[in-house]
């Protein structure tokens, strides 16, 4: 038989619901309004209310940014595993994270197996497989991480906004704001070393089956988008408000990229994905592959979380060895 936890809520006072509430994924950063140690408190995670009696204490993540984003806020001691992480996490998280128990690396927990883990929280992605409702059955709450809400925009200030909340949370106050500043330090040290220059280099940040047969590009609510707004870099699919799409071959042709984002998963390599990418014959006369101007990394690095940030570093260099 399944182990679960369950908590019993008791109807709060209208006043006692309202004493913290924290906006919305793409909204201003979170802001509380102090109670009793600060509980109950209730948070809007992409527009569903989820409310809180007490700091959480066994958290399950899905996906990749949502462990790195609870270990920016301090708490990475209350993960008790981690699953649909689809490669190795790179960056500076990996090392606070790799005692956690991996469970599924290729597919999401079943509702089961997160119910025996016992978990008070669960940190999630919208459209996952295990969906708010499922867990609410069990008295289990689930958070969405903010710069996957269908309405991201793809900013770090949503990255930002999710460490500070998940400091609220789990009363790492004082570490999630130091991280967070830390963080917004070295964006803008990036930033600082690419002032605004018109035109910017057309790119484009796509992955890249490992048979070749199926490309994919990220459009304007990305992160790898800002991370190429802010490197002086303007994405040709820009103009598409998606996240992730399947590409169009023909307009990446006619768009004619110089510089080509190659975002590695599973189980290939930078070499791998640009050998792959090579072996398109139709992609051999694009600029970027014809002058070698292909920068492959790991996914990880442009995914809505802090390790986004080290990834706009490690772009930062890589652009750099290009000039």
């Amino acid at each position: 038989m399944s182990t679960r936890l369950l908590r019993r809520r008791a109807p709060l006072p209208a006043a006692l619901l309202a004493a913290a509430v924290v906006t919305g994924c793409g909204g201003p950063a979170p802001a509380t309004t102090p109670a009793a140690d600060g509980f109950p408190l209730t948070i809007s995670s992409c527009g569903r209310d989820v409310t809180f009696t007490a700091p959480p204490r066994r958290v399950v993540t899905v996906g990749s940014v949502a462990a790195p984003l609870v270990a920016a806020a301090g708490a990475a001691d209350r993960i008790v595993a981690r699953t649909f992480e689809t490669a190795p996490l790179p960056g500076q998280y990996a090392e606070a994270l790799k005692n956690i128990e991996i469970v599924a690396p290729t597919g999401e927990l079943a509702r089961e197996e997160i119910i025996n883990r016992a978990p008070d929280l669960v940190v999630s992605f919208e459209g996952a497989a295990v969906t708010p409702d499922d867990l609410a059955k069990v008295d289990i709450p689930l958070l969405v991480t903010r710069g996957y809400c269908r309405d991201a925009a793809g900013t770090f200030d949503d990255v930002f906004a999710d460490i500070e909340l998940y400091g609220t949370l789990f009363g790492t106050g004082a570490a999630a704001t130091a991280s967070t500043a830390e963080l917004r330090g070295r964006v803008a040290a990036v930033a600082a070393r690419h002032p605004a220059v018109v035109p910017a280099k057309p790119a484009a940040a796509l992955i890249i089956s490992r048979d070749g047969a199926k490309v994919s590009a990220y459009g304007s609510t990305s992160t790898v988008a800002t991370q190429m707004r802010m490197l002086g870099l303007d994405n040709i699919f820009g103009d598409v408000a998606k996240r992730n799409f399947d590409a169009n071959t023909e307009t990446l042709i006619q768009r004619d990229p110089e510089v080509i984002i190659l975002l590695t998963q599973g189980t290939q390599t930078p070499e791998s994905a640009t050998a792959a990418l090579k072996a398109r014959p139709e992609f051999a006369g694009l600029r970027a592959v014809r002058d070698n101007r292909i920068i492959a990394i790991p996914f990880g690095y442009t995914g809505p979380s802090p390790v986004a940030v080290e990834g706009l570093e490690v772009l930062d260099r890589a652009l750099g060895g290009l000039r």
